[in-house]
This record gives structure tokens, sequence and C-alpha cells, in this order.
């Protein structure tokens, strides 16, 4: 199997992890919806609310509607990308930037999952709740960040891997195509 059919099945299969993690997020975003808007009616049309509502929203799912789809969100185009430098530089020299970038940013995103690793493992181990109404172990709060940081640090590292892509053209004879459809263009 060649490098660039290999990339390209890790790709398509990280791919699918990531789409399945977005749905996961949508799921945890439409939960939250339906959780607020029960607790609002029973809140002002009973008088009665749901007592860890707030509690749930923000510890459990907020993480879980943000951190799995990370990784699906950067793969899709939803992350803020500025490229007006890297544009104006060289092709070659863009694309080594870029690829820089990524490493960097694959090299920050996989400390942060292994920081939230051993973080959830110590709120797992030492079985750690917040006490409440309800105690809630922290735990199932915590395992979103590994999962959603060390996704993202995966799809980082493909595209930071992802062979060249193939020019048909060389730059020059490009730029002197460009000109000579300029210079038969028709002038009104």
């Amino acid at each position: 199997m060649s490098p660039d059919r290999f990339h390209g099945a890790i790709d398509a299969l990280v791919s699918r992890v990531e789409t399945a993690a977005g749905l996961l997020s949508g799921g945890a975003l439409l939960v939250t919806m339906l959780l607020v808007s029960v607790d609002a009616l029973m809140r002002y049309v009973l008088g009665s609310p749901i007592v860890f509502a707030h509690y749930v929203t923000e510890n459990y799912m907020l993480p879980a509607m943000v951190l799995p789809a990370l990784a699906w969100s950067y793969r899709t185009g939803g992350s803020i990308q500025i490229e007006a430098l890297l544009l104006a530089l060289p092709d070659w020299l863009g694309r080594l930037i870029h690829r820089l970038g990524l490493t960097v940013a694959c090299l920050y995103m996989g400390r942060l999952t292994w920081l939230g690793w051993i973080k959830f493992q110590s709120v797992l181990i030492d079985g750690e709740v917040d006490m409440g109404v309800v105690d809630w172990p922290k735990s199932w709060s915590w395992v979103w960040v590994p999962l959603g940081c060390g996704l993202l640090c995966i799809r980082l590292a493909l595209d930071a891997l992802a062979p060249a892509p193939e020019d048909d053209e060389p730059e020059d004879d490009r730029a002197a195509g460009q000109k000579a459809e300029t210079e038969e263009a028709p002038t009104p």
C-alpha cells in the first residue's frame, strides 16, 4: 500500500470517528436544549424548577457539546484561519509554514490531551464528587477533555503529515497562462 493510500485510509477512518463525535455533541446540544426548556416551563408555569438543571448543563452537557466536536469542526472548516500572509508567500514556503503551524498545534493539543487524561484518571480513581442534592461524579465531566483534544490532535497530525498536493504545472507556467488569458480577452 502506497503512503498516499495509507494516509487516505487512516483519514477516512478518523473522519468517521470525528463525524460520530460531532453527532454526539449535537445530541448533547439537543438534550441541553430540552433540559433548559423543561426547567424554564416548570419554573415559571408550575413554580417548581428542576433542581439539578443548571449544574448538569454547566458541568456535563457544555463539555459534551464542545469538546467531542473540535476535530469535526476543524475538518469541516469551522475554525478561523487567517491565511493572508501565507497566500502572499511562494507556494512551497506557505505550505511549509502551514505544516509547521499544524505540528505546533498538534503538540499543544497532545499536551492538553495528556493533562486532561491525568486529571480524568485522578478524579475517577479518587471517586471525586460534587455534593449537593445529588452527588455528581466529576469524572464524567472530565472525560470529554482527553477524548475531544485527543481526536483533534490526531486530525492535526494527519493534516501535518498529509501528502503534498500535486501541481499539474509549475508556478511560472501558471502565471504565463494567466497572462496569455488576459491578453486574449476582448475589450469592450
